[in-house]
């Protein structure tokens, strides 16, 4: 095997052009397919960290049945904010803080002009520490906990509809949990989302927990409380201890179930990729069949001598298919270098863009680890060995006398 190996070397040092062009092919394969994996991998962690840093917490609280009600903003299914129930939630081991939320419908008036809109209730500075990337969707002006107790964050496009700009009053019109209609004025002082920027539910607005509870005459009561943990992958853990805490008028559901198409996304990122490595690696193993083909064909004479002083038909085999393992690892080597450094860099600096239908910015930081690395290294030598194998079965086919009378 040794002897056979040092041939192999040498015929791949010997033929640098046809080497050159499989070592190409599979280098850029392999480069290809790591960046895109590192890229999946650190966009997989930013859709995760933006749900539960950015809106649903790693865990929430809600009054049993809540989720499940037809109308699910429903008032008279609250939860209670009052210190000692609070207090009950973040004494619970693993968890960091707790904020409390109100999500309601409400008419919203200004300038002789009336539309509804969506509200979400927030504790301006309980919210920051529960989801610090919540008020990232500001695009200009001020966050609820830059302003005022009477402040409120209004989508550009709500804005727009009620003729309004940033610092002007507006009045919010709701009806409390027994139906009666109660009316609050607000200032408007910045806006959430850019006006490019496709919002599921255009018509959103943004008020002070306080504000709301006036609003709804829901002193010390909310819909939700909203949970953040030292360890976001400990949800699942933690959710079975934060529900004995809280007792069984309560449920306690974790970000997986309150944002299901975060993993719905993830799955389709990675299934991308698959798809995208498959390709890569499929058109790099062509050029690997290309090029073996043509060394058999232009080595036929070398081919025929080598059988006639005794080089076995199973020895010309092993030949050829250590040139394509040579070639498939020092470019997949070198193509995984390539790809990891590339991967190292935008970890190290990171990449933030928006996407459509999110307010928030998504930060990215992509990853790979060794285990698929050396996967991929090795699929790419394997996968040179196969596309080798048919060549390399064309050579050791021929007869030494045919192929020393070739041209």
């Amino acid at each position: 095997m040794q002897p056979l190996l040092r041939i192999a070397a040498r015929n791949v040092r010997r033929n640098r052009r046809r080497s050159l062009i499989t070592f190409s092919a599979v280098f850029l394969a392999l480069a290809v397919v790591v960046s895109i994996r590192g890229l999946v991998n650190g966009m997989s962690d930013a859709i995760r960290e933006s749900s539960i840093l950015g809106q649903t917490g790693s865990l929430q609280v809600h009054r049993r049945g809540f989720l499940k009600s037809m109308n699910g903003a429903s008032l008279e299914l609250d939860v209670p904010t009052d210190t000692v129930f609070m207090n009950k939630i973040r004494a619970v081991p693993g968890v960091a803080d707790a904020t409390a939320r109100i999500s309601f419908g409400a008419m919203v008036n200004a300038n002789d002009t009336t539309t509804p809109a969506l509200f979400t209730a927030v504790d301006p500075t309980n919210e920051q520490r529960v989801c610090p990337r919540r008020f990232e969707g500001v695009s200009s002006g001020s966050t609820l906990a830059q302003a005022g107790p009477t402040s409120g964050l209004l989508t550009p496009q709500l804005a727009a509809k009620l003729g309004i700009k940033q610092g002007m009053q507006s009045t919010i019109m709701a009806g409390d949990r027994d139906g009666a209609l109660n009316a609050l004025d607000f200032n408007y002082v910045g806006a959430y989302g850019e006006s490019g920027v496709a919002l599921p539910d255009k018509k959103v607005g943004f008020v002070p927990l306080s504000v709301a509870q006036e609003l709804l005459r829901m002193p010390e009561h909310a819909t939700e409380v909203a949970v953040s943990l030292h360890n976001m992958d400990d949800a699942d853990t933690i959710k079975p201890r934060l529900q004995l805490a809280v007792g069984s008028d309560y449920e306690v559901s974790t970000w997986r179930e309150i944002a299901p198409w975060v993993d719905e996304a993830i799955a389709v990122f990675h299934h991308m990729l698959n798809l995208c490595a498959f390709i890569f690696l499929f058109v790099s193993l062509l050029g690997v069949v290309n090029t073996m083909l043509m060394s058999a064909f232009e080595r036929t004479r070398e081919i025929g001598m080598m059988m006639a002083l005794g080089v076995k038909r199973k020895q010309i085999l092993v030949l050829f298919l250590l040139e394509a393992a040579l070639l498939g690892l020092l470019g997949g080597v070198l193509g995984a270098a390539a790809g990891g450094s590339l991967v190292a860099y935008f970890s190290h600096h990171g990449i933030t863009f928006r996407m459509n239908n999110v307010p928030t910015p998504f930060h990215i930081r992509p990853w790979i680890d060794s285990a698929y690395l050396l996967t991929t290294l090795g699929t790419a030598v394997a996968g040179a060995i196969l596309a080798a194998l048919w060549p390399a079965m064309q050579a050791s086919r021929l007869r030494p006398v045919e192929a020393l009378t070739s041209v």
